[in-house]
């Protein structure tokens, strides 16, 4: 049998813990993963709730301040149609200087005839642009009595405006001209603030270009903020950041059906207001719990298993070195009632194998000293048969049967050799093939002759065992190459034989080679010695090849497994 190795697997010093704390962990995770989710769920609908409350706060207060501004802009509506005869009249200064007290964001009143051409104003000489025209000729045309215009910048009044123009009429119907008021945009602003705003509510106005009229902190609105308000016809919520580091909650709403809207802006939430405090503390506390709960398992699970279960690892180890007389149940004093237990069935167990063990070897000894004296005896009686069969070759005179009794007696000195080999071997089931070999080949060669012949004998073997039931047709084997190169492969000048024992992958392959004269290999394997060499190659499970030429020596070649 070949050298065996050590099949246990490795045990570490430390055992490998992780995949125990780990699946116990995450099975604690998955118990508790509902209630997370839970907790997000709440979260998400805390957070939506917060951005709704600042949506409906910021539509609120662009009710309230639409109302007023809506409020301004009937009364412009009301106060230019009762004085619409006194400004046609050319009495525009009259007229601002009266009504100013009660619409204070007027800031002129003008009169342009029928071709539009300025006829009267309260304030410097207006000079109509080309919206004002487009104006006038829709109210010339007949189909409006009053329209309102976009914002425009008023040199007069050096601010932004906006107008709103009425249709005169004669006593037939004709048309007699536009009586036209111009709104500061910023005064419109003003009166939109109502007095309940919420703190940090700004209010201003704008028109559908995105200009912003009455408050600073509120850039021009983006065109498709417009759009969207438009499509709706609604309020609608918008977030504006500011290169200033805050960002602003913006709610655009149509004032009427004109193409002013009221802008409403507030600060959004900090990172400590509701938005971000209610949904972190219904999420953020659920998931602090989690971890603490996961951190406060994985210690547990160190301190109260992995902890004892690296001590029974080592102990297991000292048990399996052969150490029984170790006592487990002292180093767990202190463990789990289990591990305790568990300790001492351990330290039981250690002193039952240990009593087996003692039995058994010494019933392993007695066998092996019962079998070490057969091998003995036996080895003793294939002596007294070599001798007899020396007595006997003495006798004879016929070279035949002399050499019949001469190959016998080394078959038989070779099963000698193996049974010494095996007593004075202490594994008795295996045979070291390095020093049993040479001593097979050293008594053979002295049988043999084989120095007073002039053949050298090489040797080579690695360290290889092999089963003692291997043994006995590989020595066999060897004799009968060995025996046959002497008898038939060399001449008068001698020559070398070379036997050779090596591994090569699962392999283990034996080689006798001679240099002698060689053959005709397919002429000769029918003779006893090749017919026994077959016998022995099959009984080895071998494969076994000769290749031999005349003139080129011989080889003999055993291929076996491990």
């Amino acid at each position: 049998m070949s050298d065996k190795k050590d099949d246990r697997p490795d045990v570490p010093d430390t055992p490998n813990a992780a995949p125990l704390r780990n699946k116990l962990v995450l099975t604690l995770a998955a118990a508790l993963t509902p209630v997370l989710l839970l907790s997000a769920f709440k979260a998400y609908i805390d957070a939506r709730d917060v951005r709704e409350d600042q949506r409906k706060t910021l539509v609120l207060a662009a009710d309230a301040a639409i109302d007023g501004a809506g409020q301004s802009l009937k009364e412009a509506e009301l106060l230019i149609s009762l004085y619409e005869s006194r400004i046609a009249a050319g009495q525009c200064s009259g007229t601002y200087n009266e009504l100013t007290e009660y619409l204070p964001a007027l800031s002129n009143v003008i009169f342009y005839g029928p071709d539009s051409t300025l006829e009267c104003a309260a304030v410097g000489k207006p000079t109509p642009t080309r919206e004002t025209k487009i104006i006038h000729d829709r109210l010339r045309a007949g189909g409006d009595v009053t329209l309102r215009s976009d914002a425009f910048f008023g040199n007069a009044s050096n601010a932004w405006l906006f107008t709103i123009s009425r249709r005169v009429e004669g006593p037939a119907g004709d048309f007699k001209g536009v009586n036209t008021f111009a709104i500061r945009a910023d005064k419109l602003a003003e009166l939109m603030r109502a007095e309940f705003l919420p703190d940090g509510v700004q209010v201003s106005l704008a028109d559908q270009d995105g200009r912003v009229f009455g408050e600073p902190l509120i850039g021009p609105i983006p065109e498709q903020w417009i759009e969207a308000v438009k499509m709706t016809g609604d309020a609608q919520l918008f977030r504006m950041d500011r290169k200033e580091g805050y960002n602003l909650d913006v709610v655009l709403k149509p004032v009427g059906t004109t193409n002013i809207y009221a802008v409403i802006s507030r600060p959004s939430y900090g990172i400590w207001n509701d938005i971000v405090v209610r949904p972190a503390t219904s999420f953020g506390l659920p998931l602090l719990a989690f971890a603490v709960t996961l951190l406060a398992a994985w210690m547990a699970i160190d301190g109260l298993v992995l902890r004892w279960i690296s001590r029974l690892t080592r102990t297991v180890r000292i048990y399996g070195a052969g150490r029984y007389q170790f006592k487990a149940g002292n180093s767990f004093t202190d463990a789990p009632a289990e591990i305790s237990s568990l300790a001492r069935a351990m330290e039981v167990m250690a002193q039952d194998i240990d009593h087996r063990d003692q039995e058994l070897k010494e019933a392993i000894a007695t066998r092996d000293a019962a079998v070490k004296e057969i091998h003995h005896r036996v080895k003793n009686n294939l002596q007294i048969v070599t001798s007899f069969l020396n007595l006997q070759g003495r006798q004879l005179r016929d070279p035949q049967a002399k050499e019949a009794i001469s190959a016998t007696r080394h078959r038989i000195d070779a099963l000698a050799i193996v049974h010494q080999t095996l007593y004075q071997n202490e594994r008795l089931e295996s045979v070291d093939m390095r020093p049993f070999l040479t001593g097979l080949l050293n008594h053979l060669a002295d049988a043999l002759g084989m120095t007073e012949a002039g053949i050298r004998l090489v040797q080579s073997y690695e360290d290889i065992q092999r089963d003692a039931d291997d043994a006995i047709p590989m020595a066999l084997f060897i004799v009968e190459a060995v025996t046959n190169a002497m008898k038939y492969a060399f001449g008068d000048d001698g020559g070398e034989i070379s036997v050779t024992l090596a591994t090569e992958q699962d392999k283990v392959i034996l080689e006798i080679a001679d240099s002698g004269l060689g053959y005709d290999a397919e002429a000769h394997s029918s003779g006893l010695g090749s017919k026994l060499m077959m016998a022995f190659a099959r009984q080895l499970s071998a494969e076994f090849s000769t290749d031999a030429k005349p003139g080129e020596g011989c080889k003999h070649r055993l291929v076996m497994s491990m």
